[in-house]
């Protein structure tokens, strides 16, 4: 349920700020206050019922200049909807939701041993062709266990090529 209202907020933002051409703008504001959010007190400060949410928006206020007021009237609607818990969580789906809009994507590939530069290159053209994206930022694990091949994660389909599947495969079907 948190992450269904957490799509919301954060679609809702997205669609204002994109109507409004500020897209670009919104989404470094969101950066930056995730970054705030996560190394100062202002997360505790923003969930503590000690506070009432008058005197949180106020603090919210208060940093107007440094954002807009987009970005203030957003922050200040999760504070009147005793929303402030799920403020983590409606900043990565707004990640997650401007990378669907810029057709960008962060894909897993799991491998015996690290991919070269070259392999990389190779296979970020690969997956952007497979999925349609402008951009692809590729995480590489080893994992020796998989004994060869790779498991690629990608826009929630897993591509799994491992030896070690292929083999498990195998194994099944003769039993």
């Amino acid at each position: 349920m948190s992450l269904i209202i957490a799509q919301k907020y954060s679609k809702a933002l997205l669609e204002v700020a994109e109507s409004q051409k500020q897209l670009a703008p919104i989404l470094v504001e969101v950066a930056v206050f995730e970054k705030v959010f996560q190394t100062t007190d202002l997360a505790s400060f923003l969930a503590d019922v000690a506070y009432n949410d008058d005197k949180k928006i106020q603090v919210i206020r208060s940093l107007q200049g440094m954002s807009s007021d987009l970005f203030n009237h957003f922050l200040e609607t999760i504070i009147k909807n005793k929303r402030v818990v799920l403020l983590p969580m409606i900043m990565k789906e707004i990640r997650n939701q401007a990378d669907q809009i810029f057709k960008i994507s962060t894909v897993t590939v799991t491998s015996v041993v690290a991919l070269s530069n070259e392999q990389l290159s190779k296979l970020e053209i690969k997956l952007k062709a497979k999925f349609g994206l402008k951009d692809v930022k590729i995480t590489n694990y080893i994992d020796e266990t998989i004994l060869g091949g790779l498991i690629i994660k990608a826009r929630g389909k897993i591509i799994d090529t491992s030896l070690k599947t292929q083999l498990d495969i195998i194994a099944k079907s003769i039993i």
